[in-house]
């Protein structure tokens, strides 16, 4: 068989990669059926056979640089509870968000080069070998500031939340600071916002909203001028459920978020958020 035919067959009966096919080949001087017994041993083949797994357990793991001004938040997971508890699928989890600490951009994650000879892909590919369940990079993010990252993570690593805030130098150095950026992690955590500010919210999204607030009135036979206070009512409540910046402080309901970060500075702005959460 010439190289080419060789490496189709070796992937026709293990599922592996050309790359790794071809790999496995070199060391087994051309030999299929020990090539197959190196990529078992290896566990390259019976990780591809794993792929189709539902990878629903899993951890939320938090990075932040030194002087706070980059942080990372990381999504890895597998099978079952049983191998996220575990030390070793934890260090994966932690390996691969130093490396997205590292990394210049956030495209092709799994393509990037690891090290000299693997890239995430591969290390993914040998901890599933290794580990024997389905293994999932299931999202990333990465935020740089002038100002400062906050992250949380909820104890069973289930659950993370990094958060950019934008704030002078003073501000971000004062002990109030350090216990507003924590509340507001553990906000979004606890309620979820999906935007920080009502402008983000898309158009077409509030529109929808509307015409379902129209609606309901209109089968209760409000009348139309009636109708249009109504919605602006019941939108200003919408907001405040999904927006950041104007839900009911966690701790003080009577306040809006936009309320407490003001008692500290009005100087204080949440740039942006990542919240990952097992399962969704």
């Amino acid at each position: 068989m010439s190289a080419i035919e060789l490496i189709t067959k070796l992937r026709e009966m293990t599922g592996a990669g050309i790359k790794d096919c071809n790999n496995a080949l070199k060391e087994a001087n051309n030999n299929i059926e020990t090539a197959v017994k190196i990529l078992r041993e290896k566990g390259i083949a019976s990780a591809v056979k794993r792929a189709d797994r539902v990878a629903k357990q899993g951890v939320v793991v938090a990075q932040l640089s030194e002087d706070k001004k980059q942080g990372v938040l990381v999504e890895l997971d597998c099978e079952t509870d049983f191998v996220a508890r575990t030390d070793k699928f934890k260090e994966l989890a932690d390996s691969l968000a130093s490396f997205v600490m590292k990394s210049a951009t956030q495209d092709n994650i799994l393509e990037q080069k690891f090290d000299d000879t693997r890239t995430v892909q591969d290390v993914i590919k040998e901890a599933i070998g290794t580990i024997g369940e389905n293994i999932v990079l299931k999202r990333t993010a990465k935020f740089t500031t002038s100002g400062e990252i906050a992250s949380y993570i909820h104890m069973n690593n289930s659950l993370g939340v990094l958060v950019n805030f934008e704030a002078p130098a003073d501000v971000v150095a004062s002990e109030a600071f350090k216990n507003l950026e924590k509340e507001i992690a553990m906000q979004i955590a606890a309620v979820n916002p999906l935007y920080i500010t009502r402008d983000q919210v898309p158009q077409e999204k509030l529109e929808e909203e509307k015409a379902i607030y129209v609606k309901q009135l209109q089968e209760e036979g409000k009348p139309a001028n009636i109708i249009e206070k109504i919605v602006l009512g019941k939108l200003n409540k919408f907001y405040s459920q999904i927006c950041l910046i104007e839900q009911p402080y966690m701790r003080e309901e009577k306040d809006s978020i936009k309320t407490v970060i003001e008692k500290v500075s009005k100087d204080i702005v949440v740039k942006e958020f990542a919240r990952f959460k097992i399962g969704e």
